[in-house]
């Protein structure tokens, strides 16, 4: 059994290339040769450039008064310490180290490392 770091990008990079191969086939529609992911209309826009910041603005966003960096930055901040929290919070839960030691009157008790609370 191999891990599972090892396992999924092995599943995972054929089906993307499956993707891939159709999502590029090229196609002629009214006379223009398009790929089928352009005639799909799936757009690629990359978050930092000025195009991104100009669909944001002319989306939901706009109703903010224009400060639409400002807030993109402020809710991108609140999500990672969001996820932080919670996958710490698992963490701790779920992957807390512990070892049996024997008490002062010879009973085994369970003890808890405490460098894994943080």
């Amino acid at each position: 059994h191999y891990p599972l770091n090892f396992v999924t990008p092995g599943t995972m990079l054929p089906g993307a290339l499956m993707l891939d191969f159709t999502l590029h086939l090229p196609i002629v529609v009214e006379g223009t040769l398009l790929s089928m992911a352009d005639y799909m209309a799936h757009l690629y826009v990359r978050t930092g450039t000025p195009e991104y910041v100009r669909h944001i603005e002319q989306g939901s966003l706009c109703t903010f008064g224009g400060h639409t960096t400002v807030i993109a930055s402020f809710f991108s901040a609140f999500v990672s310490m969001l996820m932080f929290t919670v996958w710490w919070y698992l963490g701790k839960v779920y992957c807390t180290a512990f070892f049996y030691v024997k008490g002062k009157r010879g009973r085994i008790v369970q003890r808890n490392d405490v460098t894994a609370f943080g």
